[in-house]
């Protein structure tokens, strides 16, 4: 199975490529500048390819042609909520459609539906997210996965989780890409999964 992750330089989509591998999919690793950031090749299984979420959509499914899933783990860390973090991700959504590739995986944010439970100090993020998953729940056809963390961590992963989490929460980084890996091919379809460290197998859940 070849799976696309788009924003594999990021923190979770680092720990999502080596999740990946490590379980036998072929990779290609988006990125804006794979001279500089992509990591040396040392995979058969694995590619890193140019994609800049500012391009045409024409030019992003040109790169999604041939993949059987697309992990969408990008973020601008503030820096271009609206450019990267919603219109990158609607735009990905529909480079996807159109290059016939219908399983999505998204990373959004715990609650991220819910302006009520939008933190003030990252109201306009949330805002991004909240749109990016309206657009992928009711504007396409994508067989979807939105997976919702709670506030992440660099901790040990332990492979547990929660996917009912109440109040302050936690999860690690690694925890979260290993969802994301085994959201591709799990019985979930078009469902939103929320989740935090928790006391249950991630196998058990997914």
């Amino acid at each position: 199975m070849k799976i696309f992750v788009v924003g594999a330089n990021g923190q979770v989509g680092r720990l999502l490529v080596e999740t990946l591998l490590d379980n036998d999919y072929q990779v290609t690793g988006g990125y804006r500048d794979p001279a500089q950031q992509a990591p040396e090749a040392g995979s058969q299984a694995f590619a890193a390819v140019h994609f800049d979420l500012t391009a045409p959509v024409a030019e992003l499914a040109a790169a999604l042609a041939g993949h059987d899933a697309v992990i969408f783990a990008a973020g601008s860390q503030g820096k271009a909520l609206l450019s990267v973090d919603l219109d990158g991700a609607v735009k990905t959504q529909l480079a996807a459609e159109q290059a016939g590739v219908t399983r999505f995986i998204q990373l959004s944010s715990l609650n991220a539906e819910s302006r009520a439970n939008w933190p003030a100090s990252l109201h306009d993020y949330y805002i991004a997210k909240f749109y990016a998953d309206e657009w992928l729940k009711t504007r396409t056809q994508l067989d979807y996965v939105i997976v919702q963390p709670a506030a992440l961590t660099n901790d040990e992963a332990n492979g547990m989780i929660t996917i009912e989490p109440a109040g302050t929460a936690t999860i690690t980084r690694q925890d979260v890409a290993s969802v994301l890996a085994r959201a591709v091919e799990s019985d979930c379809h078009r469902e939103t999964i929320k989740l935090a460290n928790g006391a249950v197998p991630i196998a058990q859940v997914l």
